[in-house]
């Protein structure tokens, strides 16, 4: 898989819960989509846009083009690589015109935008082309306002610590030694013999390793207590279980956190540094208005607010 179709696949994998009705709460990571302070920088950006034609760059489930339409626009546009997003989005915007692709190669034609928008969603693309795609599609005079990812930022430092405890559960290998542990188990009960009761002290010992392992991250909360509080209930009341489900569960917990592990290393990704963010404004709009600016949410830097405006 590579490195486009591996973002696809991680970000379809979040809205694919969302969308499901999943809270979401266990595999929430950092909480971005919607703050009072990114409430109220997109009501200032869409005052007086009525008639204007707007494009959200990677839009997931619509968190600034809905204030759009709270503002009265209605010529709506949102772009995203996933599907499932889109899906979360029009939900809510039933208006909106869902466009499936990349920030770096917009499917539409020159001079057809009048502003073009983005949180933390164009930077995930290959920035330079994206930025040289926006500029190409945004009308004379037309605007770009984006708040992105702020490489050592707040968002960024709090990715690196959800990071650094999935490498935790990870090195610990307590999904593979669990699901040993199931097989050798199931086989006991099933077929009592001194061969079976040495493969099951064998996986029940390094299950123990496994859990001393993985213990910090456990009392820490989150995905880690998650796993071993399921796996723990699913051994407990394993006699209710097919074994198959059960290795079903944990099958699929691997690959949730393997798509988490992703997510977050995306967003490490995608931070850039003021001085980058100059450059990709002046691609937009080159010879035309350019700002960039820190951020805050929480009191803390933790984005860049992005604007432009192409020469009239």
């Amino acid at each position: 898989m590579d490195k486009p179709d591996k973002s696809r696949a991680d970000w379809g994998n979040y809205w694919q819960g969302r969308t499901a009705g999943q809270s979401g709460e266990v595999f929430g990571g950092v909480g971005i989509e919607s703050s009072e302070e990114l409430s109220d920088h997109w009501t200032r950006c869409f005052a007086g846009a009525g008639g204007a034609v707007i494009l959200d760059l990677a839009c997931g489930a619509g968190s600034a083009i809905r204030h759009a339409a709270a503002a009265g626009c209605s010529r709506l546009m949102g772009l995203d690589i996933s599907a499932e997003a889109l899906q979360a989005t029009r939900a809510k915007l039933p208006g909106l015109q869902g466009l499936v692709a990349s920030a770096d190669r917009l499917p539409l034609a020159d001079d057809t935008v009048d502003l073009a928008v983005s949180q933390f969603g164009f930077e995930y693309a290959d920035r330079t082309a994206a930025a040289r795609d926006i500029g190409r599609v945004l009308r004379t005079g037309g605007r770009f306002c984006a708040i992105v990812h702020l490489k050592d930022g707040a968002i960024a430092q709090e990715c690196a610590g959800h990071l650094a405890g999935l490498n935790v559960i990870a090195s610990s290998r307590f999904i593979p030694v669990a699901k040993a542990v199931f097989s050798a188990v199931f086989a006991f009960e099933s077929s009592p013999s001194d061969a079976a009761r040495q493969a099951l002290d064998a996986a029940l010992k390094a299950l123990t390793k496994a859990q001393e392992a993985l213990m910090p991250q456990v009392q820490a909360g989150g995905i880690a207590a998650h796993l071993h509080g399921g796996a723990a209930q699913l051994f407990e009341r394993r006699r209710n279980y097919l074994e198959q489900d059960i290795q079903t569960w944990l099958d699929q917990m691997s690959g949730e956190i393997a798509a988490y592990a992703g997510r977050m290393s995306g967003m490490l990704n995608a931070a850039i540094d003021p001085g980058e963010a100059q450059v990709l404004l002046e691609l937009i709009a080159p010879g035309g208005e350019t700002q960039c600016a820190p951020f805050q949410l929480g009191g803390r830097d933790a984005a860049l607010k992005l604007t432009a405006r192409t020469v009239a």
